[in-house]
């Protein structure tokens, strides 16, 4: 009997040890797929934004750009590249023109934050935004490792 309850209590660790390591794999994963997504949304349209600089009439090149890359864009990848697509990203890039330094301090953004945050017109209330979500972003990170502290505590008494 108690050799049953020793082999129980071991795969209960092991299970428990191994569904966290799957589930900081999966978190890691969505994480690292939404950082590229997020970071090559902003290179697109940093990209339509340097090339309508050069255009002598800006509206209606900037226009024809983005039509002709979605169309263009539309026979490799079918979606996400529409012309409203594209005025997205190029917004983005507008509206977070120093997205890569601030990235790497609120990478729990996701694109449909940052989708969202575009439809805001203060650059104050956008700010206020983002630096609502360093916050959170800084006390998870302090719950977590205050859990992992307390765990590591009780798991080795």
């Amino acid at each position: 009997m108690e050799e049953k309850v020793i082999i129980h209590t071991a795969i209960s660790t092991i299970f428990n040890d191994v569904r966290n390591i799957i589930e900081n794999g999966l978190r890691k994963a969505y994480q690292n797929a939404n950082t590229v997504t997020v970071l090559t949304y902003w290179q697109v349209g940093r990209r339509i934004v340097e090339e309508e600089q050069q255009g002598e009439r800006r509206a209606e090149y900037g226009a024809q750009i983005i039509n002709l890359l979605s169309a263009e864009l539309y026979k490799t990848y079918a979606k996400g590249y529409s012309p409203r697509d594209l005025r997205a990203y190029r917004q983005f890039y507008l509206c977070f023109n120093d997205l890569e330094i601030g990235y790497s301090r609120v990478p729990n953004l996701t694109w449909t934050h940052y989708r969202t945050l575009l439809s805001v017109t203060s650059d104050d209330v956008r700010y206020w935004y983002v630096q609502e979500e360093l916050q959170r972003e800084i006390e998870k990170q302090k719950a977590i490792y205050e859990l992992q502290s307390r765990e590591n505590c009780f798991s080795t008494s």
